[in-house]
């Protein structure tokens, strides 16, 4: 290339220099002004994590531009445009609220109510003047009748008293007829014996309704859990299940111990350990040296986990293969994952529902003793079957 040709293209490439970094400081211009409106709008209030990053990333932005990094500074302009255009979302609702003071209306003429005057009885004196407004009466004893005669001293004329002879219970339940009422709500219990006599009940609840808050079928007054629905059989209590085995306690002869159906006491195995979190092997699966083939020693003890399968038709369970940490985590990861799974195959062969099964390898990243011994190194390499929490 010629000298003459050298410094065309250096000329070439320094004005796209200048080109691009003249658009990025016009840039730069832009969000600082938005900036400058956002804080006038109340952003250092409402929005003050959106507001400094788009300061920072500004000056990210120019000192990249100095550098000639046009790339890293769009992207810090890109940022400073987010986060202003956020903070000015953010703060619409900050500024001073502007309140208009509309001109008082001119006020409508005010309305004005007539009070009609009643007269119920038709006696001529209105009910607001009526000492007795449901009685006809004269004008001069202030609306009420003259003195009547009332046999039983309820209060009630015997000219209007249905029962003249027999003097109202005045028990607010109609009073006005004068008869008496011993039994209001008709329930077959008087009143003198009912608790609740304005209400109709049953005589086992003293005359009061039979209430259930909880809807279970069971009446309040013998529900021992009343405003929680339960069961008959519980009294009215919702079912509970102690050791989580499946088996409600009323049910479980060994409420306090995970246990099989149906009468939910634990069965007694070689080879393994029934507990509410898992299935503990008291010895290790065996597979063939760095390969996922399960060796023959441990199908006993594999028979005896389906045997606890089938014991518990509803229990699911989680294969989990762990490794040491010889090797690569990679292919330690897929060795136990191929280990977890040739263990689920083999129970699916003896009759388990693949549904009930699931294989995870994890391996060498759960560690239950240290690495740097053979004897830790032993207890890591494991094979898990945890229960899957209904």
């Amino acid at each position: 290339m010629t000298r003459r040709a050298l410094l065309a293209t250096v000329a070439i490439v320094s004005a796209a220099a200048c080109a691009t970094g003249g658009k990025l400081r016009q840039g730069v211009q832009v969000v600082r002004a938005d900036i400058e409106k956002a804080k006038r709008s109340g952003a250092q209030r409402c929005a003050p994590k959106e507001l400094a990053l788009a300061e920072a990333n500004v000056e990210f932005a120019e000192v990249e531009t100095d550098y000639g990094h046009a790339s890293r500074a769009q992207e810090h302009v890109k940022l400073a445009e987010q986060n202003v255009k956020r903070a000015l979302e953010l703060s619409k609702t900050c500024g001073p609220t502007q309140v208009t003071i509309a001109k008082k209306a001119a006020e409508e003429p005010k309305a004005v109510v007539l009070i009609e005057k009643t007269d119920q009885d038709g006696d001529g004196v209105p009910d607001l003047d009526d000492a007795c407004p449901d009685l006809p009466g004269r004008p001069e004893l202030n609306g009420c009748p003259d003195a009547a005669k009332d046999s039983d001293g309820d209060g009630v004329p015997d000219d209007i008293d249905r029962c003249p002879l027999d003097a109202e219970d005045k028990d607010g339940f109609q009073d006005e007829d004068g008869c008496p009422d011993a039994d209001n709500d008709g329930d077959g219990i008087v009143d003198k014996a009912d608790a609740c006599p304005n209400e109709a009940g049953t005589l086992e609840n003293r005359g009061c309704p039979v209430t259930d808050k909880d809807g279970d079928g069971v009446p309040d007054d013998q529900d021992k859990c009343p405003t929680v629905a339960g069961e008959r059989e519980n009294a009215g209590c919702p079912d509970v299940d102690t050791d989580g085995d499946g088996i409600f306690d009323r049910f479980d002869k060994c409420p306090d111990k995970f246990g099989a159906p149906p009468e939910g006491c634990p069965k007694i195995y070689t080879l393994v350990e029934v507990k509410k979190e898992r299935i503990e092997i008291k010895q290790q699966v065996h597979f063939a040296t760095a390969k996922y083939r399960v060796l023959p020693d441990s199908f006993p003890l594999l028979n005896q986990v389906v045997q606890v399968l089938n014991d518990f038709p509803k229990m699911r369970v989680s294969i989990e293969g762990h490794t040491d940490n010889v090797g690569g985590e990679a292919s330690n990861m897929r060795l136990s994952q191929r280990r977890a799974e040739a263990v689920r195959d083999y129970l699916v062969a003896k009759g388990i529902s693949p549904d009930r099964l699931e294989a995870t390898g994890f391996g060498p990243t759960k560690p239950i003793a240290s690495n740097k011994t053979v004897k830790g190194k032993g207890k890591n390499r494991r094979t898990e079957f945890r229960v899957i929490p209904k």
